[in-house]
């Protein structure tokens, strides 16, 4: 029998010979192991729950089959990929740094679940403290000794379906995340040589960050990723969590200059300020393709994979604007061959309305590839 990693390989390249929804233009633009990339993951969306740190452990131990309904709901959808936050510091047995069994025991039985619908999985680690600790290194240790309990879970498993995401939105210096993402790395891989990883950049996962990455060395079964929610202005308005970014509401998208809100009357940061006096230039498909070319070039640069892990809008903005939205990002996504997962199903981010029904967009763009 062939080594797993290279039946991952003829798996995502048969599934390449079946993708044909790419413009010729585009394909001549995009390499090949993206294509397949994109062939493999297709569609995707993150379900949210055992990241939620504010809801307590025994509820969402205990509730964890909340989990399966809504991967029962995306897979009814059309969804081939599920994104599984988890923060794995909420659920330490305590005063160790030991995940409790009941967690590996839920995502082992989630994983099974998700296998079975034949769709792919990520777990990954979110919330993490490194920009609060003075001693990365030591931060690094402590996070690679809890996904060493997940890894030793699942050890010869699922290779073909199965991701693990290493660190979720780092925030701490471009020098910083380079030695620190090399140190996990170089901790976990002699663990498990078939696991594929997804790592990303710092500031938030960012496109800017992305551009100055630098690969693990030595290691080909990395996927790479960024997170979009570009112009943030628009994606994010209203949000509590960040009130002083998000406060301006009513945007429209695309720019529309009749819809536009009045510049509010308040203090505004510098940024704030040329966002909204640059909106129109953001608020447009040509921005979107801008950015998204600069992963394009990472890619062929770099010769490896990327997939966009997070991308949407906050559920509060008017259908309309969210259905263009999604529009063109997906459209953007696809063209450069780039799978992508939005964030998120049914919460503050959700893509589904109350009768369950998905906006028209995502449902559109989900329904683009071509079904096995």
């Amino acid at each position: 029998m062939l080594p797993l990693n290279k039946r991952l390989a003829i798996a995502i390249t048969y599934l390449l010979f079946q993708f044909c929804t790419l413009s010729v233009q585009a394909q001549e633009s995009v390499p090949n192991f993206q294509l397949a990339l994109q062939a493999k993951f297709k569609a995707g969306v993150n379900i949210s729950f055992f990241e939620n740190y504010w809801k307590p452990e025994e509820y969402l131990l205990g509730n964890y089959r909340k989990v399966m309904d809504k991967v029962a709901l995306a897979h009814q959808l059309g969804f081939t990929s599920i994104r599984l936050p988890v923060a794995y510091d909420n659920f330490l047995e305590k005063g160790t740094n030991t995940i409790t069994k009941q967690l590996l025991d839920d995502l082992d039985e989630i994983y099974e679940f998700v296998a079975s619908k034949n769709m792919n999985l990520i777990i990954t680690y979110h919330y993490g403290s490194l920009y609060k600790k003075d001693d990365k290194a030591k931060e690094a240790d402590r996070i690679a000794d809890m996904w060493s309990q997940v890894v030793s879970r699942f050890k010869g498993k699922g290779y073909d379906r199965l991701f693990f995401g290493l660190y979720n939105e780092p925030r701490i210096s471009i020098e910083d995340w380079r030695s620190t993402k090399n140190r996990l790395m170089f901790l976990l891989r002699p663990k498990d040589l078939d696991r594929y990883w997804i790592l990303g950049s710092t500031n938030y996962n960012g496109i800017d960050a992305m551009v100055q990455l630098r690969k693990v060395p030595g290691d080909n079964k990395i996927i790479y990723t960024f997170h979009f929610y570009q112009p943030y202005l628009f994606t994010h308005q209203g949000a509590p969590w960040d009130p002083e970014k998000t406060f301006i509401k009513g945007l429209p998208y695309p720019y529309e200059p009749t819809s536009m809100p009045a510049k509010p009357n308040r203090q505004m940061s510098s940024d704030m300020h040329y966002n909204y006096d640059h909106y129109s230039e953001r608020a447009s498909r040509a921005f979107i393709d801008a950015r998204i070319k600069l992963v394009n070039e990472w890619i062929q640069a770099n010769k490896a994979p990327v997939i966009c892990t997070e991308t949407g809008a906050i559920g509060t903005i008017p259908k309309q604007y969210r259905e263009n939205y999604f529009n063109d990002v997906m459209y953007v996504m696809k063209s450069y061959g780039i799978p992508a997962m939005i964030w998120d199903l049914d919460q503050t981010f959700k893509i589904i309305d109350g009768d369950k029904q998905p906006i028209g967009a995502v449902l559109q763009w989900v329904n683009s590839f071509e079904k096995k």
